[in-house]
């Protein structure tokens, strides 16, 4: 009686769907099922993705400043550039298919690995040696601009392998692996190596090291070459087109407010306002990467590596407390933290962060609902409300900035998170009222337990 229960599991376990809706069988998804982790593993697994987001950037934090305290100048000069353009390169060639890495079934991330071996990491190369030339040229030392370009081909390829430690929850190793990466590079800066050979030395090491972990499953491993190819890296792109879309207004909604306020602030102006968005933006990062915990245990549930099920206030409860007390704790700092500890000329520049901490709660609770969608496979609902928000954010930066400059910007960020929250609860709530009533049932089943029959 046993073996045909479990063998009938199996069975049920094998046939996935795909975000196309065909069904396609999952090498993983054959897999014994697991009832999953419950609610104080994901949360523990939470806190260790968002702290090593903190440590990760408090060590950056370290290196930066001993390499500008030891002179290297041009190697900080020379790694920001390159960096910086090899990220817009890799969001343009890659589009969201590191997401659909993570939250994909295993033929659409056979699909992904095609497409970054043959279009996106030879499409690094190219941006590497164009940027460096042109950097070059600006007079910028050549051997750090290719240790640069060397870090952020290690960083694309640290996405893909990042995403294999998520997929199988190993959240702490992943953790370790990244903060002892950062930490090896400070030593070796500490030691007299330039910034950008102690980064990229230490992100190769990484990789490596990395890969034996997982042993059989990383991506990275020699078997894995076999299955690419330049078909399947097209359809990789057509797999993660609506993805493409989510990645995209991403990096729209978070430039979008900086760029126009260049137009028409000055230099001193968009130094303060940068300095506090990029706070703003970090702190974002840490709740964002806490809630991808929950979002690749959704994805499991729903590719069949295991049977328990989250509700989606359990994202929303996540993302309150990684943000409300960080929004207090800088708000009510604000005064000190932009006065003192950053020394900025403007006094106004406290109400700028103010505004920006305002707008935290609410965009976390918005990613968390769309991180719910995308790890459900609901992708085109995560891309629609993200356009949604880049559509409220044009509106209120074109009223806010010219009129009122830094401050219209940060408060046109805090009104288009609100706005953008009130409509996605409303789309939440609709789609909520035309659920069938199989899936309301199946999803009482997974709530109490019990597996489907």
């Amino acid at each position: 009686m046993r073996r045909r229960v479990a063998g009938s599991v199996l069975r049920k376990v094998r046939i996935v769907r795909t975000t196309a809706g065909e069904p396609t069988d999952d090498v993983d998804a054959v897999r014994p099922t697991d009832p999953g982790p419950g609610y104080r593993a994901l949360a523990r697994n939470s806190a260790i993705a968002a702290g090593a987001v903190v440590a990760n950037g408090l060590l950056s934090a370290v290196i930066l400043a001993l390499c500008a305290s030891f002179g290297q100048t041009g190697e900080i000069a020379a790694y920001t550039v390159v960096t910086s353009a090899l990220a817009f390169v890799l969001i343009v060639v890659s589009g969201g298919s590191a997401l659909l890495y993570l939250n994909g079934t295993e033929e659409q991330r056979t699909l992904v690995r095609s497409q970054w071996t043959l279009v996106v990491v030879p499409g690094l190369l190219l941006g590497v040696l164009v940027v460096g030339a042109f950097y070059a040229h600006r007079g910028y030392d050549a051997t750090a601009l290719a240790a640069a370009g060397v870090v952020a081909l290690g960083n694309g390829l640290a996405q893909l392998q990042t995403a294999d430690f998520s997929r199988r929850m190993r959240f702490l190793a992943s953790a370790v692996l990244m903060c002892g990466s950062k930490a090896a590079s400070l030593v070796m800066v500490l030691l007299g190596a330039p910034l950008t050979v102690a980064l990229a030395a230490a992100g190769l090491t990484q990789l490596v090291v990395g890969e034996v972990v997982l042993g059989g499953d990383g991506s990275l491993r020699r078997e894995r070459f076999r299955e690419l190819s330049l078909r399947r890296a097209l359809a990789g792109y057509r797999s993660s087109r609506h993805l493409f879309g989510f990645a995209l207004g991403d990096l729209y909604v978070a430039r979008f407010a900086t760029l126009v306020l260049s137009l028409v602030a000055t230099p001193a102006v968009m130094g303060s306002f940068g300095a506090l968005i990029t706070a703003y933006q970090a702190i974002g990062g840490v709740v964002q990467s806490a809630l991808q915990v929950p979002m690749v245990a959704r994805a499991r549930r729903r590719l069949g590596f295991e049977y328990s099920a989250h509700p989606a206030h359990f994202s929303v409860v996540v993302a309150l407390l990684c943000a409300v007390p960080m929004a207090a704790a800088v708000a009510w700092l604000a005064p000190w933290l932009t006065g003192t500890m950053l020394s900025l000329p403007h006094r106004e520049a406290a109400g700028w962060l103010t505004l920006f901490m305002l707008a935290l709660p609410f965009m976390a609770v918005s990613r968390a609902l769309m991180f719910n969608w995308i790890g459900d496979g609901h992708y085109g609902r995560a891309t629609r409300a993200m356009a949604v928000l880049a559509a409220l954010l044009t509106v209120a930066v074109t009223l806010g900035v010219p009129r009122f400059g830094p401050l219209g910007a940060a408060a046109a960020t805090a009104a288009a998170e609100v706005s953008a929250l009130v409509v996605i609860l409303l789309f939440a709530r609709r789609l909520a009222g035309l659920a069938p009533a199989g899936r309301r049932a199946t999803s009482l089943r997974a709530r109490s337990g019990r597996q489907p029959r």
